[in-house]
């Protein structure tokens, strides 16, 4: 009994060591869960990011609902050195002392030398510098500042500044000045004639999304170019930020001047694309816990 005994132990042994051994030249695949990126927290609300465009900034609103980035909205306003503008008429009934008169290659243009921003007690006064400065796309400007404000456009490139600029002209509350600082209310400047013949307000005729100065080809207004027009652009851009939850990867654009936001390809040319859809992501990343 004790000799079959030894002889099943024995048995076993060999039994397990020839499974061991056939393991060990056949190992099993180790399994590794997959790398599951954590979703990004989203505060609802909404949120506000800007971008200087200058002679303009611009502004976009992002909203976030059940932590999903859900709507957009965009708009960009003009800065005192692109609207303080006068016609010929005005600027020689004003005189030097109130109007610049500023001559580039074989045209002249003329601006008011002193803008007020704002009402009340919550004002910012503006006077015209004395050089003009040339854009990258050739167009001059002037510039307008103060003691505290050297140059009003890299003012607006603080977000509050910005804030508070855009509300400013969307209450109507910008004005060309004398050298008192008494409002001029009966100014060219406050208006705005679409080709299509729609008079703007003091209001809309600072707004891009009313004016519509650079459309797309056969829409009949404004500066007609492209397939997409400034508005059609950045709908593009917002709405494939909306459709893919503001994606990383990196801007650029390909062979065909089409922007790209990592591997997607859109149909959005702008050249300004870089600066609009940082404001876009800014919104966004506002609403980051």
């Amino acid at each position: 009994m004790k000799k079959l005994s030894l002889l099943l132990l024995a048995l076993i042994l060999i039994s397990t060591a020839a499974c061991s051994s056939q393991e060990s030249k056949n190992p099993q695949p180790e399994t590794t869960p997959e790398a599951t990126a954590e979703p990004v927290a989203l505060k609802d609300g909404t949120y506000d990011g800007y971008d200087m465009q200058s002679p303009y900034v611009a502004k976009a609103t992002v909203t976030i609902e059940g932590g999903k980035a859900v709507s957009y909205e965009f708009e960009e306003c003009h800065l005192p050195n692109f609207w303080a503008t006068l016609t010929e008429e005005e600027a020689e009934k004003l005189g030097e002392e109130e109007a610049m008169a500023v001559t580039v290659g074989t045209g002249t243009s003329y601006y008011a030398r002193h803008v007020l921003l704002g009402s009340g007690d919550d004002t910012i006064k503006l006077t015209v510098l004395e050089d003009p400065w040339v854009a990258p796309n050739g167009s001059t400007y002037i510039e307008y500042g103060n003691d505290e404000i050297a140059s009003f456009s890299e003012y607006v490139e603080n977000d509050e500044n910005a804030a508070w600029y855009f509300d400013q002209i969307l209450a109507g509350n910008y004005w060309i000045a004398d050298k008192d600082w008494n409002l001029m209310e009966d100014m060219s400047a406050y208006t705005m004639t679409r080709k299509d013949g729609v008079v703007l307000d003091k209001v809309d005729s600072r707004l891009k999304t009313k004016i519509m100065h650079w459309t797309a080809v056969g829409t009949g207004v404004g500066t007609e170019m492209g397939n997409n027009g400034w508005t059609g652009n950045l709908k593009i851009l917002g709405d494939t930020l909306i459709e893919l939850q503001f994606p990383d990867g990196e801007i650029a654009k390909n062979e065909n001047n089409q922007v790209m936001i990592g591997d997607v390809v859109t149909s959005a040319t702008i050249e300004q694309y870089e600066g609009y859809l940082d404001m876009f992501y800014e919104a966004y990343n506002k609403a980051k816990q």
